[in-house]
């Protein structure tokens, strides 16, 4: 075995590093991916595995940039959702105040974006009504049904369909009570 000074070593491993193509790195995940990701931790909301497949995903997705109110309030939503899976109900508190308000400041920023609506709504329709954060609810649900007419998720029709069905389960949970 060959013994090189520590400082060739490193020389070695910046220029390698510099010049081989990272083996870890990992493509940003479509917002086709993202959505998916969504919509099976929503359908799956006591599943560990899920629902932290969807922060990876929102993670991923969003990157270094999140300043985007849509990348915001994505990352929160997925760090609500994650309030679900945990044992500890302090926990769970704490996980959903945390993100609360982030969610909020993306809404305040992007009011008019269809997919921060649907977020919000499935968070406000899923949590506790003690935690007092239902008071959107039916502006949400205006907002995301007026995206479906207007074609918003003509693009991905999953979601579309996910939207739609959404509201359909709002308007039967409603008319129950």
């Amino acid at each position: 075995m060959v013994r090189l000074p520590a400082a060739t070593s490193i020389l070695l491993g910046l220029a390698l590093a510099l010049t081989c193509p990272k083996v870890n790195a990992q493509d940003a995940p479509s917002l086709t991916e993202v959505r998916t990701a969504y919509r099976a931790a929503c359908l799956a909301p006591t599943n560990s595995e899920i629902v932290a497949a969807f922060n990876r995903t929102a993670e991923r997705w969003v990157g270094s940039d999140s300043t985007d109110a849509f990348a915001q309030g994505l990352l929160a939503t997925a760090r609500m959702m994650r309030a679900e899976t945990q044992f500890n109900p302090l926990a769970k508190l704490q996980t959903f105040l945390a993100q609360r308000d982030p969610l909020e400041a993306a809404i305040a920023a992007d009011p008019d974006h269809p997919e921060l609506r649907l977020f919000r709504l499935s968070i406000q329709w899923s949590v506790p009504f003690f935690l007092d954060y239902a008071a959107n609810m039916d502006e949400d649900a205006g907002r995301v049904a007026a995206a479906l007419d207007a074609g918003y998720w003509s693009d991905d029709a999953e979601q579309g369909a996910f939207a739609l069905t959404f509201l359909q389960h709002l308007n039967d949970d409603a008319s129950k009570r």
